[in-house]
Protein backbone atom coordinates (compact mmCIF):
# COMPACT_ATOMS: atom_id res chain seq x y z
CA UNK A 1 0.00 0.00 0.00
CA UNK A 2 1.46 3.33 -0.90
CA UNK A 3 1.89 5.44 2.34
CA UNK A 4 -0.13 8.60 2.51
CA UNK A 5 1.78 11.47 1.50
CA UNK A 6 3.46 13.93 3.86
CA UNK A 7 2.18 17.05 4.91
CA UNK A 8 4.16 19.99 4.03
CA UNK A 9 5.94 21.84 6.43
CA UNK A 10 4.74 25.10 8.19
CA UNK A 11 6.14 28.29 7.46
CA UNK A 12 7.03 28.37 11.09
CA UNK A 13 8.99 24.80 10.34
CA UNK A 14 10.71 25.76 7.53
CA UNK A 15 11.72 29.49 8.96
CA UNK A 16 13.39 27.21 11.91
CA UNK A 17 14.98 24.75 9.73
CA UNK A 18 17.03 27.43 7.91
CA UNK A 19 18.12 29.12 11.01
CA UNK A 20 19.37 25.47 12.48
CA UNK A 21 21.15 25.23 9.02
CA UNK A 22 22.77 28.78 9.50
CA UNK A 23 23.65 28.37 12.52
CA UNK A 24 25.48 25.28 11.46
CA UNK A 25 27.11 26.73 8.44
CA UNK A 26 28.34 29.73 9.74
CA UNK A 27 29.11 28.42 13.23
CA UNK A 28 31.55 25.69 11.14
CA UNK A 29 32.96 28.33 8.85
CA UNK A 30 33.64 30.48 11.82
CA UNK A 31 35.61 27.53 13.58
CA UNK A 32 38.04 27.05 10.78
CA UNK A 33 38.47 30.92 10.24
CA UNK A 34 39.30 31.65 13.78
CA UNK A 35 39.65 28.18 15.64
CA UNK A 36 37.15 27.03 17.97
CA UNK A 37 38.41 28.52 21.49
CA UNK A 38 38.71 32.10 19.68
CA UNK A 39 34.76 31.91 18.63
CA UNK A 40 32.10 32.63 20.74
CA UNK A 41 28.17 32.14 20.41
CA UNK A 42 27.62 36.04 20.13
CA UNK A 43 30.14 35.80 16.57
CA UNK A 44 27.82 33.14 15.63
CA UNK A 45 24.78 34.76 16.44
CA UNK A 46 25.92 38.43 15.21
CA UNK A 47 26.39 36.63 11.49
CA UNK A 48 22.96 34.54 11.40
CA UNK A 49 21.44 37.88 12.84
CA UNK A 50 19.88 36.21 16.16
CA UNK A 51 20.17 36.68 19.75
CA UNK A 52 22.24 34.13 22.06
CA UNK A 53 19.49 33.12 23.35
CA UNK A 54 17.73 31.73 20.19
CA UNK A 55 21.09 29.93 19.42
CA UNK A 56 20.87 28.48 22.44
CA UNK A 57 17.34 26.76 22.05
CA UNK A 58 18.60 25.03 19.03
CA UNK A 59 22.04 24.05 20.84
CA UNK A 60 22.36 23.74 24.10
CA UNK A 61 26.12 24.47 24.08
CA UNK A 62 28.99 25.43 21.58
CA UNK A 63 30.42 22.15 21.42
CA UNK A 64 26.81 20.65 20.90
CA UNK A 65 27.23 23.04 17.86
CA UNK A 66 30.79 22.31 16.76
CA UNK A 67 29.26 18.61 16.66
CA UNK A 68 25.79 18.89 15.13
CA UNK A 69 27.21 17.79 11.41
CA UNK A 70 27.64 14.46 13.57
CA UNK A 71 24.71 14.64 15.98
CA UNK A 72 22.59 15.14 12.12
CA UNK A 73 24.68 12.37 10.23
CA UNK A 74 23.57 9.23 13.43
CA UNK A 75 19.68 10.78 13.62
CA UNK A 76 19.21 10.81 9.93
CA UNK A 77 20.96 6.85 10.20
CA UNK A 78 18.89 6.22 13.45
CA UNK A 79 15.71 7.37 11.28
CA UNK A 80 16.43 5.00 8.90
CA UNK A 81 17.27 1.75 10.33
CA UNK A 82 14.88 2.47 12.80
CA UNK A 83 12.02 2.28 9.89
CA UNK A 84 10.15 -0.79 10.23
CA UNK A 85 9.95 -0.88 6.68
CA UNK A 86 13.79 -0.30 5.17
CA UNK A 87 14.18 -2.22 2.45
CA UNK A 88 17.85 -3.59 3.15
CA UNK A 89 19.81 -5.11 6.16
CA UNK A 90 21.51 -3.52 8.48
CA UNK A 91 24.75 -4.31 6.87
CA UNK A 92 24.20 -3.05 3.58
CA UNK A 93 22.73 -0.03 4.69
CA UNK A 94 26.01 0.48 6.64
CA UNK A 95 28.04 0.60 3.88
CA UNK A 96 25.88 2.72 1.57
CA UNK A 97 25.82 5.30 4.67
CA UNK A 98 29.69 5.18 4.49
CA UNK A 99 29.87 5.64 0.64
CA UNK A 100 27.72 8.66 0.75
CA UNK A 101 29.70 10.02 3.92
CA UNK A 102 33.26 9.19 2.09
CA UNK A 103 32.28 10.33 -0.59
CA UNK A 104 31.33 13.72 0.81
CA UNK A 105 34.35 13.89 2.69
CA UNK A 106 36.18 14.08 -0.59
CA UNK A 107 34.47 16.66 -2.51
CA UNK A 108 32.17 18.19 0.03
CA UNK A 109 28.86 19.56 -1.77
CA UNK A 110 28.24 22.45 0.96
CA UNK A 111 30.26 25.11 2.55
CA UNK A 112 29.06 24.00 5.94
CA UNK A 113 30.65 20.56 5.30
CA UNK A 114 33.98 21.69 3.79
CA UNK A 115 34.75 23.59 6.96
CA UNK A 116 33.56 20.82 8.96
CA UNK A 117 36.32 18.63 6.65
CA UNK A 118 38.81 21.53 7.68
CA UNK A 119 37.57 21.21 11.31
CA UNK A 120 38.10 17.74 11.66
CA UNK A 121 42.28 18.26 10.74
CA UNK A 122 42.42 20.42 13.99
CA UNK A 123 40.04 18.55 15.73
CA UNK A 124 42.90 17.13 18.36
CA UNK A 125 44.02 20.71 19.23
CA UNK A 126 40.18 21.73 20.23
CA UNK A 127 40.07 18.52 22.30
CA UNK A 128 43.20 19.14 24.21
CA UNK A 129 41.56 22.95 25.13
CA UNK A 130 37.99 21.49 25.56
CA UNK A 131 37.68 17.91 27.45
CA UNK A 132 34.01 18.48 26.53
CA UNK A 133 34.27 18.41 23.35
CA UNK A 134 36.04 15.49 23.56
CA UNK A 135 33.45 13.56 25.46
CA UNK A 136 30.65 14.59 23.77
CA UNK A 137 32.75 13.31 20.74
CA UNK A 138 33.06 9.94 22.40
CA UNK A 139 29.27 9.92 23.47
CA UNK A 140 28.57 10.09 19.79
CA UNK A 141 30.79 6.89 18.66
CA UNK A 142 29.07 5.47 21.54
CA UNK A 143 25.51 5.94 20.69
CA UNK A 144 26.30 4.65 16.85
CA UNK A 145 27.88 1.40 18.18
CA UNK A 146 24.95 1.09 20.34
CA UNK A 147 22.64 1.69 17.08
CA UNK A 148 24.56 -0.63 15.22
CA UNK A 149 24.53 -3.43 17.42
CA UNK A 150 20.76 -3.17 17.65
CA UNK A 151 20.02 -2.58 14.19
CA UNK A 152 22.44 -6.14 13.68
CA UNK A 153 20.66 -7.82 16.26
CA UNK A 154 16.88 -7.14 14.64
CA UNK A 155 18.18 -8.13 11.52
CA UNK A 156 18.85 -11.83 12.91
CA UNK A 157 15.91 -11.35 16.06
CA UNK A 158 18.09 -11.99 18.61
CA UNK A 159 18.19 -9.93 21.97
CA UNK A 160 19.34 -6.19 21.55
CA UNK A 161 22.31 -7.31 23.81
CA UNK A 162 23.93 -10.06 21.40
CA UNK A 163 27.36 -10.30 21.81
CA UNK A 164 28.22 -10.95 18.22
CA UNK A 165 26.42 -7.90 17.05
CA UNK A 166 27.87 -5.86 19.29
CA UNK A 167 31.60 -7.04 18.46
CA UNK A 168 30.64 -6.32 14.69
CA UNK A 169 29.34 -3.21 15.58
CA UNK A 170 32.60 -2.15 17.37
CA UNK A 171 34.68 -3.00 15.28
CA UNK A 172 32.96 -1.15 12.14
CA UNK A 173 33.08 2.24 14.35
CA UNK A 174 36.39 1.57 15.50
CA UNK A 175 37.44 1.24 11.53
CA UNK A 176 35.45 3.97 10.50
CA UNK A 177 37.45 6.27 12.64
CA UNK A 178 40.68 4.59 12.02
CA UNK A 179 40.39 4.89 8.85
CA UNK A 180 39.42 8.92 9.01
CA UNK A 181 41.97 9.72 11.07
CA UNK A 182 44.82 8.30 8.39
CA UNK A 183 42.91 9.95 6.19
CA UNK A 184 43.34 13.51 8.00
CA UNK A 185 46.82 12.99 8.67
CA UNK A 186 47.18 12.60 4.80
CA UNK A 187 48.92 9.34 5.34
CA UNK A 188 47.01 7.46 2.56
CA UNK A 189 45.55 8.87 -0.60
CA UNK A 190 41.78 10.22 -0.20
CA UNK A 191 41.01 8.77 -3.28
CA UNK A 192 41.05 5.31 -1.44
CA UNK A 193 38.94 6.79 1.39
CA UNK A 194 35.43 4.94 0.20
CA UNK A 195 37.50 1.41 -0.68
CA UNK A 196 38.94 2.01 2.87
CA UNK A 197 36.14 2.38 4.96
CA UNK A 198 34.06 -0.75 2.51
CA UNK A 199 37.21 -2.34 2.94
CA UNK A 200 36.79 -1.88 6.83
CA UNK A 201 33.26 -3.73 6.55
CA UNK A 202 34.52 -6.79 4.30
CA UNK A 203 37.07 -7.30 7.29
CA UNK A 204 34.66 -7.27 10.13
CA UNK A 205 32.44 -9.57 8.07
CA UNK A 206 35.22 -11.83 7.73
CA UNK A 207 37.22 -11.81 10.71
CA UNK A 208 33.69 -12.00 13.18
CA UNK A 209 31.78 -15.15 11.62
CA UNK A 210 28.40 -15.94 13.79
CA UNK A 211 29.88 -18.81 15.26
CA UNK A 212 32.93 -17.18 16.77
CA UNK A 213 30.19 -15.27 19.21
CA UNK A 214 29.28 -19.20 20.61
CA UNK A 215 32.93 -19.53 21.30
CA UNK A 216 34.01 -16.42 22.98
CA UNK A 217 30.74 -16.78 25.00
CA UNK A 218 32.63 -20.49 25.96
CA UNK A 219 35.58 -19.04 26.51
CA UNK A 220 33.81 -16.33 29.05
CA UNK A 221 31.84 -18.74 30.82
CA UNK A 222 34.82 -21.62 31.45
Amino acid sequence: MTPPPAEPASHRERKKARTRAALIEVSQRLFAEQGYGATTLEDISAEVDVRPQTLLRYFESKAALALAPLTGALDELRHYLEDPNRPVDTLTAWREYMRRESREMQAPTSEAISSYVHNLREFRRWGDRDPVLVAMASDIERRLRELLASSLAHDRGVDPDDLHSTLVAALLVAGRLAVYERWLDRDVDADSLVDDQLAVIDYAVRSLPRRSAQRLLTVAEG
